[in-house]
């Protein structure tokens, strides 16, 4: 007797989730967070309805790495329904190219979440594709259902390349936003910056739409439904800046903040939000600045104070906009070197 397939549906939902990754490092760009297809091949090979089941699973989420290969999958005609039912979140690898290579998603209809990892150099417009639109993402015929964004590899992300995300048709209806980059955009020198506080803080969280460096917030504000952004960054060490306390101080002037907690709530006074550690230490050494520029943060996006701006425009947000958070992964001795 035979199981019923909700039954083998479930236990091959299992056996896939709970596998580790093929790769051992699936959170890097260009590494896959599947785990090898032997997890459920055997599965798949004792009946022709559990092998159906296999393969729905399988390309639930599906990882691929050129468009070349996407193409093939669409005209193979193999999986008929993998675009149509199948797959629900796409993972996709810009690799090394002279060219930039677009991904054309019309044949994916329920697709709500998108991983792109960013592999490319820099390019010279001399190497690319004349038809290549640098004010949006390559991709093309986005549905209408991604919600969900990951964005990794593009290491110095400036407020023009974060407006590419706002410009791409299909992210209309995007919710959150999560982004791995090296460096975090300073509101005040106008450069992509290395974080380096003086301790180790695991991250941050702020609540209430605020919380975002002042230019990211300003060119979102097109996503009228997104409600949440992640940062992850690095933190190189070696610097002045403190979440709790002013740069002059010691971190003990704030007992409400411990960096080894779980991140904390719109608790630092200073309302970090990307500043470099330059600017923490010689801008913040004004009070009167400082608080200037923390209330302004505190205001964006509320329609208040923006006569006062220096470029001015008004600081705006995406109006659904209601956690930030920033998650700070360490450097190791070695790295820092290499640095």
């Amino acid at each position: 007797m035979s199981l019923p397939l909700e039954l083998v549906l479930e236990i091959i939902h299992h056996l896939l989730f709970s596998a580790p990754p093929r790769s051992s490092t699936p959170e890097n760009p260009g590494c896959s967070t599947k785990p090898a297809w032997g997890t459920i091949d055997a599965l798949s090979l004792t009946s022709q309805s559990y092998r159906a089941l296999a393969l729905e699973a399988w390309f639930q989420t599906l990882y691929i790495e050129s468009p070349e290969n996407l193409i093939f999958l669409r005209d193979s005609g193999w999986f008929p329904e993998l675009g149509s039912k199948w797959t629900k979140h796409f993972h996709c690898v810009q690799s090394y190219s002279i060219t930039l290579s677009f991904w054309n998603l019309s044949s994916f209809l329920r697709v709500s979440s998108i991983r792109l990892d960013w592999l490319l150099f820099k390019l010279s417009p001399s190497f690319i594709l004349p038809h290549a639109d640098f004010d949006t993402l390559p991709f093309l015929h986005l549905p209408s259902t991604v919600e969900h964004f990951d964005l990794r590899g593009k290491t110095w992300l400036k407020p023009g390349e974060i407006q590419c995300i706002a410009n791409t048709p299909g992210f209309e209806c995007l919710k959150t936003l999560k982004m791995v980059q090296d460096a975090v955009w300073c509101g005040l020198c106008h450069n992509c910056c290395v974080v380096r506080f003086e301790d180790r803080p695991t991250g941050l969280v702020y609540e209430g739409g605020f919380g975002l460096p002042i230019h990211y917030a300003r060119v979102l504000a097109p996503l009228e439904y997104l409600e949440e952004v992640v940062i992850i960054i690095p933190n190189h060490g070696l610097g002045y800046t403190t979440l709790g306390s002013n740069p002059d101080s010691g971190p003990d002037s704030n007992a409400d903040m411990n960096p080894e907690t779980t991140p904390s709530v719109n608790v630092n006074p200073n309302l970090w939000s990307g500043e470099c550690d330059t600017c923490m230490l010689i801008r913040y050494d004004d009070d009167a600045f400082r608080e200037k520029w923390v209330a302004r943060k505190r205001r964006v996006g509320l329609g208040c104070g923006d006569s006062d701006n220096d470029d001015g425009q008004k600081d705006v947000r995406p109006p659904k906009l209601r956690r930030v958070e920033y998650r700070f992964s360490t450097v190791d001795d070695e790295e820092e070197e290499e640095e």
